[in-house]
């Protein structure tokens, strides 16, 4: 009777266990990032970061806009492509056409609230995640109001060589344009403390572009907003700096 009742459970775990996902699992739009290292056209390792927004159309296409950042030169750019998202919730997909597309492998989760990603392109070294916009991906200065702790990593150059390096701090954003932030800056197994005050502009598709300098340095952040505000993704790059990361409100909305 035990060994019948545990048989029977395990039948029930193991059908459970296999999730149910279609084209229609991935449907609106989409915040997202993804960073990494690129060979650049010299046939350098570079490191690259992106953060956009995608549009699924829950048929197998999708349409987007991306901040490209490859060393310390960001892009804008559109883009369109095709996925197929299988009943495992694993997914394949292809950005463009020919020559230059591009393919990727990408895990449907939190029954499609959010994604995870990796590139697949040559040399690359391309990863990241994205999570579903809220109010169908309309956004004000005052979707981003309150604290928010932050956290980013990438590479700074040093006496003309790359180093890797990561921040983590404290943003005020007002609801009008406005910010204002501390963070510790770590580069080399040392810590810097550091304080700014900034300006940001946060269009109706979600996407904020900020600005703020230390000392002579001005920093450019590029930020999309996802979680009705309760979550954004950036690409920070500044001369010889590129970094990317992600913010969390501090009290939920």
């Amino acid at each position: 009777m035990s060994l019948g009742k545990l048989s029977l459970s395990f039948a029930v775990f193991a059908a459970a266990s296999f999730a149910q996902c279609s084209a229609t699992s991935l449907v609106g739009p989409y915040g997202y990032t993804i960073d990494g290292t690129i060979t650049n056209e010299s046939g350098r390792l570079v490191t690259a970061s992106q953060v956009g927004r995608i549009q699924f159309n829950g048929t197998g296409g999708y349409t987007g806009v991306a901040i490209s950042t490859t060393g310390a030169k960001a892009e804008v750019s559109e883009f369109s492509g095709v996925i197929e998202i299988l009943a495992d919730c694993t997914a394949v997909g292809k950005t463009g056409t020919g020559a230059g597309a591009t393919d990727f492998d990408l895990v449907v989760t939190d029954g499609g609230n959010s994604f995870a990603l990796v590139i697949r392109a040559g040399d690359s070294t391309l990863s990241g995640n994205g999570a579903k916009m809220d109010n169908q991906g309309s956004c004000t200065n005052a979707s981003l109001n309150g604290d928010y702790g932050y956290q980013g990593n990438g590479v700074v150059a040093v006496e003309g060589r790359g180093r890797s390096t990561a921040e983590i701090g404290i943003i005020n954003f007002d609801g009008a344009g406005a910010m204002r932030g501390t963070y510790s800056h770590i580069s080399g197994g040392v810590s810097e403390r550091r304080s700014f005050t900034g300006v940001y502009a946060l269009g109706d598709v979600c996407y904020a572009a900020t600005s703020y300098a230390i000392g002579d340095v001005t920093y450019e952040m590029n930020i999309v907003v996802v979680g009705n505000g309760n979550q954004y993704y950036y690409s920070e790059v500044a001369p010889g700096y590129v970094v990317s990361g992600y913010g969390v409100r501090l009290t939920p909305r």
